[in-house]
Protein backbone atom coordinates (compact mmCIF):
# COMPACT_ATOMS: atom_id res chain seq x y z
CA UNK A 1 0.00 0.00 0.00
CA UNK A 2 2.79 2.68 0.98
CA UNK A 3 4.32 1.60 -2.52
CA UNK A 4 1.37 2.35 -4.14
CA UNK A 5 0.87 5.76 -2.16
CA UNK A 6 4.11 6.48 -3.02
CA UNK A 7 3.96 6.05 -6.60
CA UNK A 8 1.13 7.78 -6.93
CA UNK A 9 2.53 10.82 -5.18
CA UNK A 10 5.43 10.37 -7.83
CA UNK A 11 3.24 10.40 -10.70
CA UNK A 12 1.64 13.80 -9.22
CA UNK A 13 4.40 15.03 -8.56
CA UNK A 14 5.92 14.55 -11.96
CA UNK A 15 2.32 15.53 -13.69
CA UNK A 16 2.70 19.24 -11.71
CA UNK A 17 6.07 19.35 -13.04
CA UNK A 18 5.07 18.59 -16.56
CA UNK A 19 2.17 20.82 -16.21
CA UNK A 20 3.91 24.06 -14.67
CA UNK A 21 6.98 23.56 -17.45
CA UNK A 22 4.31 23.41 -20.60
CA UNK A 23 2.27 26.02 -19.30
CA UNK A 24 5.08 28.49 -17.91
CA UNK A 25 5.52 29.20 -21.84
CA UNK A 26 2.66 28.23 -23.65
CA UNK A 27 0.92 31.24 -22.36
CA UNK A 28 3.65 33.50 -23.87
CA UNK A 29 3.88 31.41 -26.82
CA UNK A 30 -0.07 31.98 -27.74
CA UNK A 31 0.31 35.80 -27.44
CA UNK A 32 2.91 35.85 -30.04
CA UNK A 33 1.34 33.73 -32.42
CA UNK A 34 -2.16 35.45 -31.99
CA UNK A 35 -0.25 38.48 -32.71
CA UNK A 36 0.92 37.12 -35.94
CA UNK A 37 -2.43 35.63 -36.84
CA UNK A 38 -4.01 39.16 -35.75
CA UNK A 39 -1.69 41.08 -38.03
CA UNK A 40 -2.36 38.42 -41.27
CA UNK A 41 -6.14 39.56 -40.68
CA UNK A 42 -5.78 43.25 -40.34
CA UNK A 43 -7.14 43.63 -37.25
CA UNK A 44 -5.37 46.33 -35.44
CA UNK A 45 -8.10 46.30 -33.07
CA UNK A 46 -7.60 42.55 -31.39
CA UNK A 47 -3.06 43.56 -31.59
CA UNK A 48 -3.86 46.05 -29.25
CA UNK A 49 -5.98 44.32 -27.01
CA UNK A 50 -3.05 42.03 -26.31
CA UNK A 51 -0.30 44.92 -25.94
CA UNK A 52 0.38 47.42 -22.89
CA UNK A 53 -1.00 50.66 -23.54
CA UNK A 54 2.22 52.25 -24.00
CA UNK A 55 3.27 49.74 -27.33
CA UNK A 56 4.85 51.89 -29.98
CA UNK A 57 4.37 49.63 -32.46
CA UNK A 58 0.81 49.65 -32.28
CA UNK A 59 0.93 53.43 -32.17
CA UNK A 60 2.40 53.15 -35.02
CA UNK A 61 -0.07 50.85 -36.74
CA UNK A 62 -3.33 52.45 -35.42
CA UNK A 63 -1.82 56.06 -37.09
CA UNK A 64 -1.81 54.35 -40.71
CA UNK A 65 -5.26 52.68 -40.28
CA UNK A 66 -6.75 55.76 -39.37
CA UNK A 67 -4.55 57.81 -41.97
CA UNK A 68 -6.24 55.35 -44.32
CA UNK A 69 -9.77 56.13 -42.77
CA UNK A 70 -10.04 59.28 -45.33
CA UNK A 71 -9.92 57.10 -48.20
CA UNK A 72 -12.91 55.01 -47.05
CA UNK A 73 -15.23 57.73 -47.19
CA UNK A 74 -17.54 56.20 -49.72
CA UNK A 75 -19.36 59.86 -50.38
CA UNK A 76 -16.15 61.28 -51.71
CA UNK A 77 -14.75 58.31 -53.77
CA UNK A 78 -17.33 55.97 -54.78
CA UNK A 79 -17.68 52.13 -53.53
CA UNK A 80 -15.58 51.05 -56.18
CA UNK A 81 -12.87 52.72 -55.09
CA UNK A 82 -13.42 51.79 -51.38
CA UNK A 83 -13.92 48.21 -52.58
CA UNK A 84 -10.50 48.24 -53.88
CA UNK A 85 -8.96 50.03 -51.12
CA UNK A 86 -10.07 47.52 -49.09
CA UNK A 87 -8.95 44.73 -50.44
CA UNK A 88 -5.37 46.27 -51.00
CA UNK A 89 -4.94 47.17 -47.59
CA UNK A 90 -6.22 43.65 -46.59
CA UNK A 91 -3.49 42.15 -49.10
CA UNK A 92 -0.48 44.17 -47.35
CA UNK A 93 -1.60 42.67 -44.20
CA UNK A 94 -2.10 39.35 -45.24
CA UNK A 95 0.87 38.77 -46.93
CA UNK A 96 3.56 40.64 -44.79
CA UNK A 97 4.71 37.80 -43.12
CA UNK A 98 4.59 34.80 -45.32
CA UNK A 99 6.31 32.41 -42.29
CA UNK A 100 7.44 32.35 -38.90
CA UNK A 101 8.50 29.72 -36.10
CA UNK A 102 9.04 30.62 -32.54
CA UNK A 103 12.86 30.64 -31.53
CA UNK A 104 12.83 30.65 -27.80
CA UNK A 105 10.83 31.33 -24.92
CA UNK A 106 13.35 32.53 -22.10
CA UNK A 107 12.57 33.97 -18.52
CA UNK A 108 13.57 37.34 -17.85
CA UNK A 109 13.15 38.34 -14.74
CA UNK A 110 9.82 38.58 -13.96
CA UNK A 111 8.88 38.85 -18.24
CA UNK A 112 9.35 36.64 -21.18
CA UNK A 113 11.42 37.05 -24.08
CA UNK A 114 10.30 35.34 -26.89
CA UNK A 115 12.05 34.85 -30.34
CA UNK A 116 10.46 34.32 -33.29
CA UNK A 117 12.28 33.53 -36.70
CA UNK A 118 10.36 35.33 -39.81
CA UNK A 119 9.95 35.27 -43.03
CA UNK A 120 8.33 38.57 -44.42
CA UNK A 121 8.12 41.39 -47.74
CA UNK A 122 10.88 44.40 -47.45
CA UNK A 123 7.98 47.16 -48.53
CA UNK A 124 10.89 49.62 -48.04
CA UNK A 125 11.82 49.43 -51.83
CA UNK A 126 8.81 49.32 -53.87
CA UNK A 127 8.19 52.13 -56.39
CA UNK A 128 4.43 52.37 -56.57
CA UNK A 129 4.57 56.14 -57.68
CA UNK A 130 5.91 55.50 -61.60
CA UNK A 131 3.44 52.87 -62.22
CA UNK A 132 0.46 55.11 -60.64
CA UNK A 133 1.78 58.38 -62.52
CA UNK A 134 1.55 56.22 -66.19
CA UNK A 135 -1.82 54.66 -65.73
CA UNK A 136 -3.21 58.39 -64.50
CA UNK A 137 -1.18 59.94 -67.26
CA UNK A 138 -2.44 57.68 -69.63
CA UNK A 139 -6.02 57.53 -68.27
CA UNK A 140 -6.52 61.15 -68.91
CA UNK A 141 -5.49 61.21 -72.67
CA UNK A 142 -7.72 58.22 -72.89
CA UNK A 143 -10.58 60.17 -71.11
CA UNK A 144 -10.06 63.37 -72.02
CA UNK A 145 -13.40 63.89 -73.95
CA UNK A 146 -15.69 62.31 -71.24
CA UNK A 147 -13.89 63.91 -68.60
CA UNK A 148 -14.79 67.34 -70.50
CA UNK A 149 -18.21 66.84 -70.52
CA UNK A 150 -18.28 66.11 -66.67
CA UNK A 151 -16.30 69.03 -66.10
CA UNK A 152 -19.63 71.14 -64.66
CA UNK A 153 -19.71 68.57 -62.28
CA UNK A 154 -17.11 67.82 -60.15
CA UNK A 155 -18.60 65.16 -57.95
CA UNK A 156 -19.90 63.05 -60.34
CA UNK A 157 -16.17 63.35 -62.15
CA UNK A 158 -14.69 62.53 -58.93
CA UNK A 159 -16.38 59.59 -58.69
CA UNK A 160 -15.67 58.19 -62.31
CA UNK A 161 -12.10 58.89 -61.89
CA UNK A 162 -11.64 57.24 -59.26
CA UNK A 163 -13.94 54.19 -60.28
CA UNK A 164 -12.09 54.29 -63.44
CA UNK A 165 -8.98 53.85 -62.26
CA UNK A 166 -8.99 52.31 -58.79
CA UNK A 167 -9.41 48.76 -59.99
CA UNK A 168 -6.09 49.15 -62.26
CA UNK A 169 -3.88 51.30 -59.79
CA UNK A 170 -4.60 49.14 -57.02
CA UNK A 171 -4.44 46.10 -59.10
CA UNK A 172 -0.54 47.68 -60.08
CA UNK A 173 0.20 47.75 -56.60
CA UNK A 174 -0.95 44.47 -55.73
CA UNK A 175 1.54 43.07 -58.02
CA UNK A 176 4.22 45.18 -56.37
CA UNK A 177 3.39 43.83 -53.43
CA UNK A 178 3.63 40.55 -54.55
CA UNK A 179 6.98 40.66 -56.60
CA UNK A 180 8.56 42.51 -53.17
CA UNK A 181 11.76 40.42 -52.10
CA UNK A 182 10.93 38.57 -48.82
CA UNK A 183 13.87 38.49 -46.27
CA UNK A 184 14.68 36.86 -43.01
CA UNK A 185 14.76 37.88 -39.98
CA UNK A 186 13.68 37.99 -36.49
CA UNK A 187 11.36 39.52 -33.93
CA UNK A 188 12.35 40.12 -30.20
CA UNK A 189 9.03 40.17 -28.08
CA UNK A 190 9.37 41.46 -24.71
CA UNK A 191 6.53 40.09 -22.91
CA UNK A 192 5.24 41.45 -19.40
CA UNK A 193 2.56 39.62 -16.50
CA UNK A 194 -0.43 41.42 -16.45
CA UNK A 195 -2.43 39.51 -13.88
CA UNK A 196 -3.15 36.14 -15.39
CA UNK A 197 -2.27 37.21 -19.46
CA UNK A 198 0.56 38.27 -21.08
CA UNK A 199 1.30 41.24 -23.36
CA UNK A 200 3.68 42.51 -25.75
CA UNK A 201 5.33 45.60 -24.34
CA UNK A 202 7.86 45.55 -27.19
CA UNK A 203 8.58 44.25 -30.18
CA UNK A 204 12.79 44.42 -31.58
CA UNK A 205 13.70 43.31 -35.49
CA UNK A 206 17.27 42.30 -35.74
CA UNK A 207 18.66 40.38 -38.44
CA UNK A 208 18.44 36.67 -38.23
Amino acid sequence: MKKILKLAVCLFMIMGVVACGGTSTEKQETVVKNFFDYLKAGDIEKISTICTDDNSDVDDLLSIMESLEEYMDVETYGQTFVDEANKFVDHIFANYVTSYEINSVEADGDNYLVIADIKMKDYNNIDIDSDTTTIIDNYQQEHLDELSELAGDQQAMMEKVFADLAPEIFGAMTKKIDEAEAIDTQLRFTLVPDGENWLISTIEQKEA
